[in-house]
């Protein structure tokens, strides 16, 4: 041991080793020289650097590439759009068109539901005129009995029999059964339906209200007075709306085919039926006979 400490000892105080301490920049003390600090270390004390953001990266990727290159990347980004947009296209177009294939008009359906509707208006017209006829021969007599009743010239109420009463609101009622059942069609020939009936239920109110103020003839002769009034005021409106319902009638008859047809119920009991006057009928004269005779029948 005495050895390499003598050795050590020579070696370290030799003036050649002086003059290399010399060289290597040392005068007093010890030296430190400048430590590069490595990467791993850039983001504090045992931590290693964050990495850059993808958006980041992204953009310097891109900025990396050639003129070219970008180039084929903007064509390749526009054939995808493109395509999707194709797709989007032909599916809408898809789902679209297939509810509309199950409602294609077919023409040889549509004329025969035509030629259908032109059968049914046909007898539902001969129905109406038919019914219309048979209303006018059963009705007529029930206003020929309420003209007795109900005198149009403005003479005095005559009571009418109960029992009368009874048997025409029996008529009336069993019309305005056999009117309801006639089937419903077209327009004019609802006009046509509806107006007889209405016709009929006002006949059926005028009716009743006779059998009131004959009831109330004995015991309250001012109330049976205002009850003839109201009678008489239904009854010309059971005749002017069933005049409406005809001559709707007539314009259906001649545009079906079926020549015309007058039927008409009497606001006086010398009334003609076809929409005619009487002579001898006050406001009628002979040229409104002369007038009914030249109308094409």
């Amino acid at each position: 041991m005495a050895q390499r400490t003598a050795g050590r000892t020579s070696a370290t105080r030799t003036p050649a080793a002086k003059d290399a301490r010399k060289g290597s920049g040392r005068t007093g003390g010890p030296t430190t020289a400048p430590v590069r600090s490595r990467p791993a270390d850039r983001g504090g004390a045992g931590r290693p650097e964050p990495r850059p953001p993808a958006r980041v990266r992204a953009r310097r990727w891109f900025a990396g590439l050639d003129p070219w290159r970008r180039v084929l990347l903007a064509l390749a980004a526009l054939a995808v759009v493109a395509v999707v947009v194709a797709l989007v296209v032909s599916l809408t177009r898809g789902t679209s068109s297939a509810p509309d294939e199950g409602f294609v008009v077919d023409p040889a359906r549509v004329a025969e539901l035509e030629a259908a509707e032109e059968a049914r208006d046909a007898d539902n017209l001969v129905a109406s005129i038919e019914h219309a006829e048979h209303v006018q021969t059963e009705l007529v007599p029930v206003l020929h009995g309420l003209h007795a009743v109900l005198p149009v010239d403005g003479s005095t109420a005559v009571p009418a029999d109960p029992a009368e009463i009874a048997e025409w609101r029996a008529t009336v009622d069993g019309l305005v059964a056999e009117t309801e059942s006639l089937q419903s069609g077209s327009s004019e020939h609802n006009i046509v339906r509806n107006g007889m009936l209405t016709s009929l239920q006002l006949v059926g109110d005028t009716l009743d209200t006779v059998g009131l103020a004959a009831a109330a003839d004995a015991n309250d002769p001012a109330s049976a007075t205002d009850l003839y009034a109201l009678a008489g005021e239904l009854r010309t409106r059971a005749v002017d709306t069933w005049g409406l319902a005809a001559i709707q009638l007539d314009l259906r008859s001649t545009a079906g085919g079926q020549g015309h047809v007058h039927v008409f119920l009497p606001v006086h009991p010398d009334d003609s039926l076809d929409g005619g006057t009487d002579l001898g009928h006050e406001g009628g004269s002979a040229d409104d006979e002369d007038a009914h005779e030249d109308h094409d029948h």
